[in-house]
This record gives structure tokens, C-alpha cells and sequence, in this order.
């Protein structure tokens, strides 16, 4: 499984599949966000199975599917929220990690813009 951080709490990375699960609860992580519409990738696990997986493992699972070229302002404040809350560590996964990352970068320009 394949991650990359892109802030002190988040990882981003493309589709894991339900025993990478294990792996980041061992690893420490307390959270999942599936930014992967079901419908995009039938043959793996839904987001369903995974979320059902993760909570046996205690890890938190977030489905925030994002449609490639619709808009997902909720989405990233959504993950902005996951991972601003106290002691979190949170892997986002889609396709390839792209649409998580882009996630991230707009809710870091939205609070920046919040700022005077």
C-alpha cells in the first residue's frame, strides 16, 4: 500500500483493499476517508464492507465520494473536519490519491480565505 503525507496527520494513496485495513490500524491510524464513489469501482469492496471491516478494527471510516468533475467543497470540509480533530491520523484514498489531495488543498484554501 502505497501513501503519501501530505500534512502532519493525513496520508493520502490510491484504493486500498479491506486487509490493508489491518495494516493501518497497526500502523496507528484512526481513520479512513473513502473519497471513491462505489459505483466507480465495482469490483472492490464497497464502502460499506470497508467501513464494517474498519470499526471491527476501531478505526473510524468516512465516505466522502467525490465525482471526478463535480463539485466536492462539502467533501473537503468534510475531511478538513476528520482531520482537525484532536489526535487523528487519517489515510484518504481514491482512485489514486489525486482527488483526496485536492480535497486537502481546497479545504486549506477555503480556511485561508477565511482568515482577514
Amino acid at each position: 500500500m502505497d501513501m503519501t503525507q501530505i500534512a502532519p496527520n493525513l496520508f493520502v494513496g490510491a484504493q486500498i483493499a479491506e486487509e490493508d485495513l489491518e495494516e493501518l490500524a497497526l500502523k496507528g491510524f484512526t481513520d479512513v476517508v473513502c473519497n471513491r464513489p462505489d459505483s466507480e469501482h465495482p469490483e472492490s469492496s464497497a464502502s460499506s464492507r470497508m467501513s464494517d471491516v474498519a470499526i471491527g478494527l476501531g478505526l473510524a471510516f468516512h465516505y466522502l465520494p467525490i465525482t471526478p468533475g463535480e463539485p466536492f467543497a462539502a467533501e473537503a470540509e468534510a475531511l478538513s473536519k476528520v482531520v482537525a480533530r484532536p489526535g487523528a491520523k487519517v489515510l484518504a484514498y481514491c482512485r489514486s490519491g489525486a482527488r483526496a489531495s485536492n480535497a486537502w488543498s481546497l479545504a486549506q484554501a477555503n480556511q485561508a480565505g477565511d482568515r482577514p
